[in-house]
């Protein structure tokens, strides 16, 4: 992506032109230049950098912060790199639709970071202490909680939410907190009544809220073993409102009676985690990590905000680092944030109708990467867009070795996700050759663990034509941990 750094150039203007000529400058160039009129090479490339000049200088508030933080250059100070990765060199005019995967990778910029300090956190912990909870699960993350508050700082502001059916606060969100006046607290929470998600989230949001702070990190954790039943719809739509917010929701499930589904979709939606807590006794390191992470936040409330080209499908949405899991397949990605040594991975997958013969370069995607780096008190907007020239002939090439091997591993979760969908469809026997094949390749991979608990699932689905709970998650996220850096899926660490 070779992008003019001056907006006002690339439009043929000084910077004081006034709204009216901005927009007349904004239409000559695009009835020279649109892709449907103008097929000479390099065309589609000029039209989109216009396109992108224009949204930011017709926006009076866009316009008002580019002039004053970049005089001019927006990416003068650009603290990340963006690169791209196509599985092919160029597309075709077939009468057949395309498949072509992109792989788009933010990483930090040598010496950036070095002098990071973490802000405040705000944190809510949500704690579900249903009847299912009772016993060593819920002593453990008692536990953990007060282990986790311990590690807050003077400027941190946290608060504790407890839910069954029912929710209240344990510990009211504030800062400077006394551990050990509030432990009795904690430790006096009891098991009983049933799940319902929805009031713990409301409750943890509401204390979140009172402490809030856009320049803050902003941070829901909930814990539970449960499965709650008709408030899932509220559960989208307040984190709907929390991602509006850059609140993030990041949620534990222990154990398999928990619904993944749910609790990956209000991830997705705010740029959270969903992880599988296989063993309780994990939740204290799992949390730790979690805040470790925290502390280490460079850039956060990362998002992608997107418009698809003409006749442009984007079938499958993946992140790869920091995190694994699937992303929504509509705008805007929420991809949470990125700490210090490390990298923002998504591999995307499109399908692309046949093109007229008359277009030389198809557009697949444009929008704009958005970030701030909260030690630094800054805000940026990253211009991008994806295009790929068409050749009328194929030129005979492998994809380029970082997206074979994400898409080798990705295959894997992607396997158990088409097997998961055969059984809900009643097809057991091409499910159980599926889940085989998944099992094979683990064996290959030395996932030997992870490999043992698909095929004992497989002869449950024969005997039983379902998987347990149990194993759907345990298939589900160790496949998914495959695709992070380490490459160790839960089963294999145990």
């Amino acid at each position: 992506m070779s992008l003019k750094i001056n907006f006002y150039e690339r439009l043929g203007l000084d910077r004081n032109a006034s709204r009216t000529e901005i927009q007349q400058a904004y239409r000559e160039a695009a009835r020279r230049l649109h892709p449907d009129v103008n097929i000479e090479p390099g065309a589609t490339e000029h039209f989109i950098h216009i396109k992108e000049a224009y949204e930011i200088l017709s926006n009076p508030k866009q316009r008002q912060v580019y002039d004053h933080n970049s005089d001019a250059n927006p990416l003068a100070s650009l603290p990340v790199r963006i690169e791209t990765l196509f599985s092919r060199e160029s597309l075709q005019h077939t009468p057949e639709p395309q498949i072509i995967y992109a792989l788009i990778t933010m990483g930090i910029l040598p010496g950036s970071g070095k002098t990071l300090v973490a802000p405040p956190f705000n944190i809510s912990l949500i704690l579900d202490t249903s009847t299912s909870m009772k016993g060593a699960r819920l002593e453990i993350v008692k536990a953990s909680a007060i282990e986790l508050l311990r590690q807050l700082r003077p400027q941190d502001t946290a608060s504790v939410v407890a839910f069954d059916d029912r929710a209240t606060a344990a510990l009211e969100a504030s800062s400077h907190i006394n551990v050990p006046g509030i432990e009795n607290r904690i430790h006096a929470l009891r098991a009983s009544g049933g799940t319902e998600i929805f009031q713990g989230l409301d409750a943890g949001y509401k204390e979140l809220e009172r402490f809030y702070k856009p320049q803050h990190l902003n941070h829901i954790i909930l814990i539970t073993d449960g499965h709650t039943y008709g408030d899932e719809a509220d559960c989208q739509k307040l984190a709907d409102t929390a991602a509006e917010q850059n609140i993030t929701i990041s949620s534990l499930g222990i154990g398999g009676k928990w619904n993944d589904e749910l609790l990956d979709d209000l991830a997705t939606r705010t740029g959270g985690t969903c992880i599988y807590v296989q063993n309780p006794t994990d939740i204290r390191n799992m949390l730790n990590q979690k805040l470790i992470r925290l502390e280490k936040t460079y850039a956060e409330k990362i998002s992608f905000q997107f418009e698809l080209g003409a006749g442009v499908n984007l079938q499958y949405a993946f992140q790869l680092q920091p995190d694994a899991g699937v992303l929504a397949k509509k705008s805007p990605l929420r991809l949470g944030s990125l700490p210090t040594q490390s990298q923002q991975q998504i591999l995307l997958e499109f399908t692309v109708d046949p093109l007229p013969q008359a277009v030389k370069q198809a557009l697949l995607l444009s929008g704009e990467f958005a970030f701030t780096i909260p030690s630094e008190e800054k805000s940026f907007q990253l211009p991008f867009y994806l295009t790929c020239p068409i050749q009328e002939t194929a030129v005979p090439a492998p994809p380029p070795a970082a997206i074979r091997n994400a898409l080798s591993k990705l295959n894997l979760y992607r396997m158990q996700e088409q097997a998961q969908h055969e059984i809900s469809q009643g097809e057991y026997n091409q499910a159980q050759q599926r889940l085989k094949n998944v099992a094979t390749h683990l064996f290959a991979q030395g996932e030997t663990e992870l490999a043992r608990t698909v095929l004992k699932e497989v002869e449950h689905l024969q005997t039983n034509q379902s998987l347990t709970e149990e194993g759907v998650k345990r298939i589900k996220y160790g496949t998914r941990a495959l695709l992070l850096p380490d490459g160790k899926s839960q089963d294999s660490n145990k």
